[in-house]
């Protein structure tokens, strides 16, 4: 009477009622007589399909693949008892198959089994009404919320509104529309755990669908490889450059937790507010793993240079190691950052000579930091001890003009003056008092060259 769009029964009309068949029968003449209702089919374990006896061309609506060669081989399927139902062809599987976890993501468009093509029941509920069907055979669920996101209504509601002679119910109340009938009580064991829902009944899950592919909007996720790839090493290599090019630390920190939280925000964003699906969960990870490993292998190069110079290299000698200190002051350090100074030194004289290394007075406290501040210490320790008493080297100028070098280039290539100072000699060793004081020596040594004989360096 109302004229529905469809009926699509989440019934499976298996098995025909012995004790009631004259109901039978009318429901199979209604069935015949109408082209708008819709039942499902199960399908069965590939494993089963050796047993049956049903071959795919014996199945009204199943439809050869083209392109492939068509067998008559068993397929597994429980289909519906009545006649009217089987000769419609207006019949499609019902399954569902959860994730790995056991949830339920995806929806079954079609099965291609031996040449043939299955559609599912909202497959092939759009393909009599002339929806565009998706072209893979599964689609992510673009859910509409919770049980209950779908007006239901009870059928013993509708039933004895039939039965009266005057009717409280809309006249229009299913015209046009997509009826879907089925149960939702969890008793039938028809559930499902969903995103949504722990327990979601199968017959949402079904409307879902259905809805998905009347509108069009099921969730695409991007396949494309190249993609990931392209953003995972886009990642890593701003990374790699922001540390090799000395970007300051707490900047690298903030702009990579930045760019994490905005790329699992921009996939939060895709899945709730679009219909495609971005997955970046592989870069991410890639990014993380990778800053992960530069901090700590920048931390542990840090620690290592640091202590280089009170490390054991000969046991049980006395003597002395021959040292060069600098000590070098920019003019400004307005137009080049403290860290990509320190970063840019640290690359040119590594490559010159091995064995140097370059510390910053920044972040100690504050008295210390104005006392020294644009200072960078430079020092180079022979990891031979001496026995032989101390005499002043040559090569120490020729140390020192490495290290002219490395910060004339710098200076010319920022247009910024420094200032150097420096000295040489002995670091005792073998005694840990003695050391330390030679060492103070040469470090106040090489200061006060800084102030009273600067080495000027201009761009």
């Amino acid at each position: 009477e109302q004229q529905p769009s469809a009926v699509v029964f989440d019934i499976l009309f298996s098995d025909p009622d012995v004790f009631n068949q004259e109901s039978d029968s009318y429901f199979n003449d209604v069935v015949s007589e109408s082209e708008n209702t819709f039942f499902p089919m199960m399908r069965l374990s590939p494993t089963n399909d050796e047993l049956s006896k049903v071959t795919p061309s014996m199945i009204p609506g199943v439809e050869p693949v083209h392109g492939e060669a068509q067998e008559e081989k068993g397929i597994a399927l429980v289909l519906p008892a009545f006649t009217g139902i089987l000769q419609s062809g207006r019949m499609g599987t019902n399954n569902v198959y959860p994730d790995r976890d056991g949830i339920v993501r995806q929806y079954p468009i079609y099965r291609d089994h031996f040449g043939w093509r299955v559609l599912s029941l909202p497959a092939k509920l759009g393909e009599r009404l002339g929806w565009r069907l998706p072209n893979d055979s599964n689609v992510f669920l673009n859910w509409r919320g919770k049980f209950g996101a779908f007006r239901s209504v009870r059928f013993s509601d509708v039933f004895e509104d039939f039965l009266r002679r005057e009717k409280q119910r809309a006249s229009d109340e299913f015209t046009d529309k997509i009826v879907i009938v089925g149960s939702t009580a969890a008793a039938l064991f028809d559930t499902k755990p969903t995103p949504m829902e722990k327990i979601h009944p199968g017959v949402e899950i079904l409307a879902t669908a259905i809805g998905n592919i009347k509108n069009g909007d099921w969730i695409t996720q991007a396949q494309n490889p190249w993609l990931f790839t392209a953003l995972a090493l886009g990642l890593i290599w701003a990374t790699a450059l922001a540390f090799l090019t000395g970007v300051k630390r707490k900047a690298i920190d903030m702009v990579f937790a930045g760019s994490q939280v905005g790329l699992m925000g921009f996939t939060f964003a895709s899945l709730n507010l679009t219909t495609y699906y971005l997955d970046l969960t592989a870069p991410i990870t890639a990014g993380l793993i990778y800053f992960s490993l530069a901090r700590v292998y920048a931390y542990a190069e840090a620690t290592i240079m640091e202590k280089y110079v009170w490390l054991n290299v000969e046991e049980g000698v006395e003597g002395w190691q021959y040292t060069v200190v600098a000590v070098v002051q920019p003019e400004s350090l307005e137009e080049i950052p403290e860290g990509r100074f320190l970063t840019l030194l640290k690359h040119g004289l590594y490559g010159k000579k091995v064995g140097f290394t370059i510390e910053a007075f920044s972040r100690k406290p504050a008295g210390i930091e104005k006392a020294f501040q644009n200072m960078f210490l430079i020092y180079w320790v022979e990891n031979h001890v001496q026995t032989k008493p101390w005499q002043v080297e040559k090569s120490g100028e020729q140390t020192v003009a490495l290290v002219r070098e490395v910060v004339r280039s710098i200076c010319e290539n920022d247009r910024i003056g420094c200032k150097l100072g420096w000295c040489q000699g002995p670091l005792t060793y073998g005694n840990e008092n003695s050391r330390l004081e030679a060492w103070q020596h040469l470090v106040i040594k090489a200061m006060v060259n800084l102030k009273e004989q600067p080495i000027e360096i201009t761009a």
